[in-house]
């Protein structure tokens, strides 16, 4: 039995599986690295990560431990050919802090494999990877790296830019939501009911938004905000969603893959604050953009979500 080791994968959150205990019979490669990706580290397919549909299946290679005394070669593991799948990671949990999230105990009956996780540049990983074991680590970065560049244009061309207005008839769980945050449900109501109107514009490097968000009237600028890419914080002085009183809030803006969106991409604010920690998803799906919020109380450990949708009005 070998002993534990970290398991590195890189900043674009491309989830690298090597299905160290092979492929069962009647099993797909993919159904393989699904599996082995549960019982190694705990992750699943459609909560954590999700599936790249791209085929990988022309990068083909063998790495060759022959001569190295490891317990690769002692076990007999001396040739084997590698096939590749490749994760999105679509959890802001796992985003942020993959060791809070990922399970390494081994599941399923299976032994332990890992001792740390951590999100990791592919290049780095090439470039310190046991020498035995590079050229795998070589083929999936020569591999992944159209994949990359295609999901980083994706992400410039996150189509949210324009005047977005509340469909209130639409939405869903957004009394409870506020009721969850302090409100009252006479206010949380009329909150919900109220009109609510922003506008998204681009900057320059396309991956960030300056977001304005107006009053009631649609026409007088309440906030006006930049959301950068990682973290930052922002202050406010009175918040329906952050609290009364003064404070400071740490915030951290991302993209993640998505299954329900049409572009297959969301983009994610999460928001730590006196109330609890909250995560914002926005995706586009059938012409709108939908706001999906997960809110989590920091005095119960209560979790309330809420759906919000919003029409196009005007492009910018």
């Amino acid at each position: 039995m070998h002993t534990p080791r970290d398991l590195w994968s890189d900043i674009h959150k491309l989830t690298v599986t090597f299905a160290l205990g092979g492929v069962d019979e009647n099993e797909s490669i993919a159904e393989a690295a699904t599996r082995e990706l549960y019982e190694e580290v705990g992750l699943k397919v459609d909560k954590h990560v999700i599936l790249e549909p791209n085929d990988l299946s022309q990068i083909k290679c063998k790495y060759s431990t022959a001569g190295s005394n490891s317990w690769l070669e002692k076990e007999g593991y001396a040739g084997q050919e590698l096939n590749f799948v490749i994760m999105r990671c679509s959890d802001p949990e796992l985003e942020r802090d993959p060791g809070a999230v990922c399970t390494l105990t081994g599941l399923n009956g299976e032994s332990q494999e890992f001792t740390a996780v951590k999100w990791e540049i592919l290049d780095w990983v090439v470039e310190n990877v046991w020498k035995q074991k590079r050229q795998p680590y070589e083929a999936l970065r020569e591999g992944a790296s159209p994949l990359m560049k295609e999901w980083d244009e994706r992400c410039r061309s996150f189509k949210a830019d324009g005047r977005w207005s509340r469909d209130s008839a639409r939405c869903t769980g957004v009394v409870e939501a506020l009721v969850s945050r302090g409100l009252s449900e006479e206010a949380a109501t009329k909150s919900a009911e109220a009109p609510y109107v922003q506008v998204w514009e681009i900057a320059e490097d396309r991956r960030e938004w300056m977001v304005t968000t107006f009053e009631e009237d649609g026409v007088t600028p309440r906030r006006k905000l930049l959301y950068p890419m990682g973290d930052f914080s922002e202050r406010f002085s009175k918040s329906t969603l952050f609290g009364e009183d003064s404070s400071e809030v740490q915030r951290s803006c991302f993209y993640l893959a998505s299954k329900f969106a049409d572009d297959g991409i969301s983009h994610v604010t999460v928001s730590t604050t006196p109330r609890g920690v909250e995560e914002s998803h926005r995706y586009l799906k059938d012409g709108a953009m939908v706001l999906r919020r997960v809110f989590v109380r920091s005095a119960t450990s209560e979790k309330v979500e809420s759906t919000e949708i919003f029409r196009k009005v005007t492009e910018i």
